[in-house]
């Protein structure tokens, strides 16, 4: 039989072991602590004129596009890039903003907002068709250094098809002959028409944007190259030139400039076969313009050293306004075609306007030659008459071989 003290010793030791046992042992793992939910709630827009959340008025500015209410979309969309722009919409509300503004034919309102989302945004599936957007609007302004901007960047994506990239040549090429290189326009011209014939782009029927663009460059190349080609030497301002201020090989440069005006033409013959009115309107005034600064270079000429009497200075001066009115009158037929794009509404940029306004001019011209003869001693039919005597005498030398 156990003694009391050894009952009492051997609890008090049971006790003593409990506790130590409790003091070392593991500390139960703690619950995981899930972080708290984020739950973004749509943000509400509130203004005197608009309520909603953000996506209901994005839709709302998307119905008013496709319901060509451009006003109404524009006030929309300029509320909504007012929001964060990490929002997932802000490129889609910028591509949007930009269209109403051109709906309303705030063009460089417009052309900001396609810029600022393919730069801020370029990887977004949007930044491709904003960059194109805005070299239309580019050229629509005629700012041609923007338009050179926005084709570098553009041809430095790797995502273009066979069209983007004519387009984006097109641009560089059009905005460098516009700001006088027209070296390296004609490289990037002519690697973009080569892509237009390697894809039979636009050879049957109307002629597409990309290719008008082109083809509109080309013309702009040749126009230039042309009208360098002067029959005058030049001389200080202000003074009047005189027959020895006359080029020595004028035939030849007539020749030269002549077939650079033909070459130029058949260019901005292509672009007016455009499915976009504002290349049929641009390269009209143009072959207007061409004809008009040819006559006007032509006048230039003074009498030959061989006329030495007034009458023969008047014979001169005749023989020059009978042959080379012909030009006055084909630019006044190329400018009345021009106009009638703007007729029928169908452009009303500043090429129209300058349309209008070279066709008073040339008009005007027209009356001044009827005057200049007015006040010649013989009429245009005798005059006419001595051409045509010059005329075949001319093919009968050449027949011969003495003129080659």
């Amino acid at each position: 039989m156990l003694s009391p003290f050894f009952l009492v010793s051997f609890l008090f030791l049971t006790l003593l072991a409990s506790f130590g046992c409790s003091a070392h042992a593991p500390t139960p793992a703690k619950e995981a602590v899930s972080p708290p939910l984020r739950v973004r709630v749509p943000t509400q827009v509130v203004t005197p004129t608009l309520d909603g959340s953000e996506k209901e008025l994005f839709e709302r500015g998307e119905r008013a596009l496709l319901g060509q209410r451009w006003r109404e979309a524009a006030d929309i969309f300029e509320t909504l890039i007012r929001l964060p722009p990490e929002d997932a919409l802000h490129p889609a509300v910028l591509f949007d903003l930009g269209s109403a503004y051109e709906g309303l034919e705030v063009r460089d309102r417009a052309r900001d907002s396609f810029s600022e989302l393919a730069r801020r945004f370029p990887r977004d599936k949007l930044a491709r068709p904003a960059l194109l957007r805005g070299l239309a609007l580019s050229v629509y302004l005629e700012e041609w250094k923007a338009l050179g901007d926005g084709a570098e960047v553009l041809l430095a994506r790797d995502d273009l098809d066979p069209v983007d990239r004519m387009t984006g040549l097109g641009a560089r090429g059009l905005a460098r002959i516009e700001q006088g290189d027209d070296a390296r326009a004609m490289i990037d011209v002519q690697n973009g028409l080569d892509l237009v014939e390697e894809h039979r782009y636009g050879m049957t029927g109307r002629l597409p944007t990309a290719a008008s663009q082109l083809k509109f460059a080309l013309g702009e190349i040749r126009r230039v190259r042309s009208e360098r080609v002067q029959f005058v030497n030049p001389l200080p301002s202000g003074e009047l030139p005189s027959a020895a201020a006359v080029s020595p090989d004028f035939l030849s440069k007539m020749e030269a400039r002549c077939q650079g005006l033909l070459d130029a033409q058949a260019a901005y013959g292509d672009a007016m076969r455009s499915i976009d009115a504002h290349w049929i309107a641009m390269s009209g005034y143009r072959v207007g313009e061409m004809y008009r600064r040819l006559h006007h270079d032509l006048m230039l000429i003074p009498p030959t050293l061989l006329t030495k009497t007034d009458k023969q200075k008047s014979i001169f001066y005749a023989i020059m306004h009978l042959r080379y009115r012909v030009l006055l009158e084909k630019g006044l037929e190329m400018t009345k075609r021009t106009l009638v794009i703007g007729e029928k509404q169908l452009d009303s940029s500043a090429w129209v306007r300058r349309a209008e306004e070279m066709k008073r001019q040339i008009e005007q011209a027209l009356e001044e030659e009827k005057a200049v003869f007015a006040g010649f001693p013989f009429t245009e039919a005798e005059v006419q008459g001595a051409l045509d005597i010059m005329k075949k005498k001319a093919e009968k030398q050449r027949a011969s071989g003495k003129v080659r």
